[in-house]
């Protein structure tokens, strides 16, 4: 487990190292520049590779829960699988995200974003309010009014809301 361990870790430090760059290059460029197409076709990239990889251990060892690998390499696995272009790869690694918080081996914040992500490419609300839009504008919430409420639950900070 210590070399999977590993390799999760290395590619959540090279996906941290790419994306890093997003923010400063909106600022600098705007997000519908040559330097951010540029930047968002490394990213795809990338996200491929770590996808295929990732892909790869979950069929070989199942979710590797933090008792296993550790937190950052368990946060990996979701990270990865969060930033696929396709959304059916969510919803096929939904139910093993789940089972693993269900076990205690995996963060409920995790699972909500996962869910919302799913909601929110399926055309309907989001539950939890993780999602925005490239300005930063949150995207359609289910009942607004309890937002903070399920936020809590699954260890979400709270968020100011119109």
């Amino acid at each position: 487990m210590d070399s999977l361990k590993l390799e999760l870790e290395t590619i959540n430090l090279q996906s941290l190292s790419i994306r890093k760059n997003v923010l400063p290059t909106i600022k600098n460029f705007g997000y519908e520049s040559p330097q951010m197409d540029s930047l968002n076709s490394l990213i795809k990239s990338f996200d491929s590779l770590a996808l295929n990889k990732v892909e790869s251990i979950i069929s070989t060892y199942g979710w590797l829960g933090k008792s296993k690998v550790g937190e950052l390499a368990n946060t990996t696995l979701f990270i990865i699988v969060q930033h696929a272009n396709d959304n059916s790869v969510r919803e096929k690694f939904y139910p093993l995200l789940e089972e693993s918080v269900n076990e205690g081996e995996s963060r409920p914040s995790d699972l909500a974003t996962m869910r919302d992500r799913i909601l929110i490419q399926n055309g309907k609300p989001q539950i939890y309010g993780t999602q925005t839009d490239h300005a930063g504008q949150l995207l359609p919430v289910e009942n607004r009014k309890e937002l903070n409420k399920r936020r809590r639950r699954v260890g979400l900070k709270r968020i100011k809301i119109d």
